[in-house]
C-alpha cells in the first residue's frame, strides 16, 4: 500500500471529482452562451420557422440561461434535445 493516509485519499478524490464536475458544467454554460440568435439560426439553416437541424422536428423547449426566470432563453429540440439557438425576452414587470 501507499504511505498516504486513507482520509487524505478520500479528500483528494472528492476534490478532483468536484473540480471535474465544475469543468463540465462550465463547458455546458459556454456552449449555451455561444449559441446563435434566432434570426442567425434561421438564416444559416434557410428556414422560415425553427426546426432542428439534426432530426427536423419543429417542437422545441426553452429554458433560462442561468435560471428559470432569466430573460436570456436557450431553445432546444424537444425530440432529440439538441441545442438550437438563444433569444432574449423582455423581463417581466414586477408590480
Amino acid at each position: 500500500m501507499t504511505d498516504i493516509p486513507f482520509p487524505l485519499l478520500v479528500a483528494f478524490t472528492f476534490l478532483f471529482g468536484c473540480l471535474a464536475m465544475l469543468q463540465l458544467y462550465r463547458r455546458q454554460q459556454d456552449a449555451q452562451r455561444s449559441l446563435p440568435q434566432r434570426a442567425e439560426y434561421l438564416a444559416v439553416h434557410a428556414q422560415q420557422t425553427p426546426a432542428c437541424s439534426r432530426c427536423g422536428a419543429q417542437e422545441t423547449r426553452d429554458f433560462g440561461l442561468h435560471d428559470g426566470e432569466d430573460h436570456r432563453r436557450v431553445v432546444a429540440c424537444a425530440k432529440c434535445d439538441r441545442l438550437m439557438y438563444q433569444y432574449s425576452r423582455e423581463p417581466a414587470a414586477i408590480d
